[in-house]
């Protein structure tokens, strides 16, 4: 009989399968982090409150909203520095103790009060976390006042002051006042336990104390005369540095057109000149710290020398005992720390002080348009004759500068002899400054709320300037959704992956979201489709700072979508074709024109290939019209005909720009 055999596995039952579910994405682990925190250690989400624009608005601003934590933290740390101060007293004690009676229980007082001291002094130290609050509260209100300011409308910081200035003090200076808020208490507690040893000294030796409480102060005078050259050394330092980034930056935004022009060698000269002056101006820097450095150092050092030399021979004579000297020393070793934090102090103060009037004359500039002007109880929906209306779809835009009147629902190309002047004009038609006046048929654009003027007209400028984002958010603008804040571990797990590897800020994954038909729209308008497919994700995909992934012609072609996205009454470009060759600008011309057909579009051009699709054409010279008419009827002008012969000839050489950053 053979012997039938069977496969074991085919018998066994199958292991059930869970039901598929989603979960939920795995986020790396960062810290513990507590559920519900303290209100002060929380981040302020209402509007920050205004701030007096003056350096000792800010700061006494701060000091006002931040008084019960820096009293909480002075008095923990006073009383950490006194109990330290006076630890030296209760050892010597032990030691006298010790050496009259021997190991007995006249030792059990000093050193239980040496243990308390210690434990004082332990919880004084635990006053860190509350002075590290202290610096973000410090930082937080100044410069949240100093962003919304800067980020808000435009104001006349950016034509008054250098953007270098603006930088630092959106990066630094809020630091400075910050570091000066959190300084205080530890300034309070040193000078405390200051007096607190000098007293303590005079008690058991009148000369010896008065010899400390007389010298420390004029070494802290000592080290001020080299603090304030010292400061006038860091502010040339910090001069030359930004002189240094501004060529920096400036050549990392031109590179294309430095290398166009052959001006690599003379910029290195520069730059090579201008890192030598930094460089010397560090030098002397240095020179001066070390020598404060040295002072610092060596100050209390020579002290402590002469103090333990005095107090030998008063020991040697039977004038204070064993326990006394070891105090000594002890006094002049402690008086280390709160001379050299006293000195620090002035450097402190100064440097706060700087950053806060920086910060003020940032906060003192004010917006360029506002709501000023416009009749209390507006309402655009109103049929109040009283209130004034535009009609944004038909209505002619006037510029009272140049007397340039753009009619309505047409496409109007503006050519200059200088292109500044056409661009200036256009740009004072958007209403970007109110010192200037603008006219929607008979009613002055002042008289509108900013947000229906900026709702109804759109500016396109001629720098492309796109953010940090996903493709959709940059082409929505405005209408992008928020940022929704998130705590540490999510921020994390925005750019580290679970397996560590680092991935795209703000990426989705493609075609999490359904794609949008105006926005797909606008790219094909503006002949962007290859964005979408150069941009892994799509839409959803990341745009990094200032376009920087993106050619110059995608860039421009991007803000182009972006303003087309809006689906505004009165367009405004300004140069939109400069960095893309004549094959793309002739589709992005037809395509345009049709695209605006019937709204009103207004371009600064001198491009032939969207000067023949306008409907009008508006000729300046030195500010003023000389010409309106077609592309056609102008071109019997030499004058007009010479700028559009320059401009196609300016068009070729981008061409070629455009070409070589595309491949």
């Amino acid at each position: 009989m053979r012997k039938v055999t069977r496969n074991k596995a085919a018998t066994v039952n199958p292991v059930p399968q869970p039901p598929h579910t989603t979960a939920e994405p795995v986020r790396p682990l960062v810290a513990w982090t507590p559920r519900r925190w303290p209100n002060f250690l929380k981040t302020p989400r209402e509007e920050p409150p205004q701030i007096t624009s003056s350096a000792r608005g800010i700061l006494l601003h701060t000091f006002r909203r931040n008084w019960k934590l820096m009293l909480v933290s002075t008095a923990l740390m006073g009383v950490g520095a006194v109990a330290m101060a006076l630890l030296p007293r209760a050892i010597g004690e032990a030691i006298d103790a010790g050496m009259s009676y021997g190991f007995s229980s006249n030792l059990l007082q000093p050193i239980l009060t040496a243990c308390f001291l210690l434990f004082l002094g332990a919880a004084g130290s635990l006053t860190e976390p509350v002075l590290i609050v202290l610096w973000l509260r410090g930082m937080w209100e100044p410069m949240r006042r100093l962003a919304r300011t800067i980020f808000s409308r435009r104001t006349t910081a950016a034509r008054d002051i250098p953007s270098g200035d603006i930088v630092a003090a959106a990066t630094s200076d809020g630091e400075k006042i910050g570091r000066l808020i959190a300084f205080v208490p530890e300034a309070l507690a040193s000078l405390l336990a200051l007096v607190v040893v000098s007293v303590l000294m005079i008690r058991v030796s009148a000369p010896l104390g008065i010899f400390v409480a007389i010298g420390l102060p004029l070494l802290m005078v000592g080290i001020t005369f080299v603090i304030k050259p010292l400061q006038k050394k860091i502010a040339v330092q910090r001069e030359e540095e930004g002189k240094l980034t501004t060529l920096a930056s400036d050549a990392v935004v031109g590179l294309r057109i430095l290398r166009g022009v052959g001006g690599e060698d003379t910029y290195n000269e520069k730059y090579c000149h201008q890192s030598e002056l930094l460089m010397e101006a560090g030098i002397k820097v240095a020179r001066l710290r070390a020598f404060l450095n040295a002072i610092q150092t060596a100050g209390p050092a020579i002290f402590t020398a002469v103090v333990v030399s005095g107090a030998l021979v008063l020991t040697f004579e039977g004038k204070i005992s064993p326990g006394d000297l070891f105090a000594f020393y002890g006094y002049t070793a402690f008086l280390a720390l709160p001379v050299s934090a006293l000195s620090n102090s002035i450097q402190t103060l100064t440097r706060g002080w700087v950053g806060a009037k920086k910060i003020a004359r940032i906060l003192a500039t004010r917006p360029l348009v506002d709501d000023s002007t416009v009749r209390p109880g507006y309402d655009s929906h109103s049929e109040d004759p009283r209130y004034p209306h535009i009609d944004w779809a038909h209505t002619c835009l006037t510029d009272a500068t140049s007397g340039v009147r753009v009619e309505g629902a047409k496409f109007t190309a503006l050519v200059a002899l200088n292109p500044a002047e056409s661009t200036a004009i256009a740009t004072r038609l958007t209403r970007v400054d109110d010192a200037d006046t603008t006219y929607a048929g008979e009613v002055d654009l002042r008289e509108i709320p900013v947000h229906e003027v900026r709702e109804h007209i759109v500016l396109s400028g001629a720098i492309a300037e796109l953010f940090t984002g996903t493709l959709r958010s940059g082409l929505m603008g405005p209408e992008a959704e928020d940022i929704q804040a998130r705590e540490v571990p999510e921020q994390i797990s925005d750019i580290l992956a679970v397996d560590g590897h680092a991935r795209a800020l703000f990426q989705e994954e493609p075609g999490k979201r359904p794609a949008d038909p105006l926005l797909t729209e606008s790219l094909e308008i503006a002949q962007a489709g290859d964005v979408l497919t150069s941009v892994y994700g799509g839409l959803d995909g990341t745009i990094s700072e200032r376009g920087r992934s993106l050619s110059g012609g995608q860039r421009q072609r991007v803000a182009l979508a972006r303003a087309l996205a809006r689906r505004p009454d009165i367009a405004v470009f300004i140069e939109p074709t400069s960095a893309v060759d004549s094959h793309t600008e002739s589709h992005i011309a037809h395509q345009l024109a049709s695209a605006r057909r019937g709204a009103t579009t207004i371009v600064v051009t001198s491009s032939p290939l969207i000067l023949d699709m306008s409907d009008e054409v508006v000729f300046i010279a030195k500010g003023k019209e000389v010409a309106r008419g077609t592309h056609r009827e102008l071109l019997g002008r030499e004058d007009y005909k010479a700028v559009v012969q320059r401009g196609g000839e300016n068009q070729n050489e981008e061409v070629v720009y455009a070409n070589e950053e595309e491949t």
